[in-house]
């Protein structure tokens, strides 16, 4: 009876252990944008106008702790609610696509970590401009920050700015939840 119980063991361990063992270092999730939370400020340099809209849509964000890098898989969002200037009701960016603008799905990660990951980019748009985009994890949420200016000051130019809140799709949320707690305990483990 011992030799079969001593048998069992090893076998339990490699049919429930071993997956335990594992440890997620990439975690990829879908967010969701809060319209009401969310928005970008078009400056209109010509004017010097302000021109607000609101992001709706979502993301997707996948962060590789091991390799310290992160990706913008894809982004679906786009601008609504612009409130144009009386004398010009046409200038605003309803309908555009915040990825044509801020380019998230080529900007390069800089710094990632538990709490916040920065992404960098220069473009050659309208003359050289630079793309800077922080995101802080807060609870389940993520807050993201984010400007497009001319690398050098321009009288005439525009520059964009964003400011918004997002959280993970109700589907994902469990997913994340998960991996969540899989990679937090794989640092702990690794740093203590």
């Amino acid at each position: 009876m011992k030799t079969k119980i001593k048998c069992i063991f090893p076998v339990l361990f490699l049919i429930l252990g071993a997956p335990l063992a594992a440890k997620a270092t990439t975690v990829t999730t879908t967010y969701e944008f809060l319209p009401d939370q969310s928005t970008m400020v078009w400056y209109f340099g010509l004017y010097g106008r302000l021109i607000p809209h609101s992001i709706e849509g979502q993301f997707q964000l996948t962060i590789d702790f091991d390799a310290g890098s992160a990706t913008f898989d894809y982004v679906d969002a786009v601008l609504t609610n612009g409130q144009p200037p009386p004398y010009n009701p046409n200038m605003n960016l309803n309908g555009e696509r915040l990825d044509d603008i801020f380019y998230l799905t080529e900007l390069v990660s800089t710094d990632v970590s538990e709490a916040t990951i920065d992404f960098a980019g220069q473009f050659d748009l309208a003359g050289l401009e630079n793309i800077l985009v922080e995101l802080t994890f807060v609870g389940d949420s993520v807050h993201l920050v984010g400007s497009r200016e001319f690398a050098q000051v321009v009288p005439d130019g525009n520059a964009y700015w964003f400011n918004a809140v997002a959280i993970p799709e109700p589907g994902t949320l469990l997913v994340f939840a998960v991996g969540g707690l899989i990679i937090r305990k794989g640092m702990f483990l690794r740093y203590n």
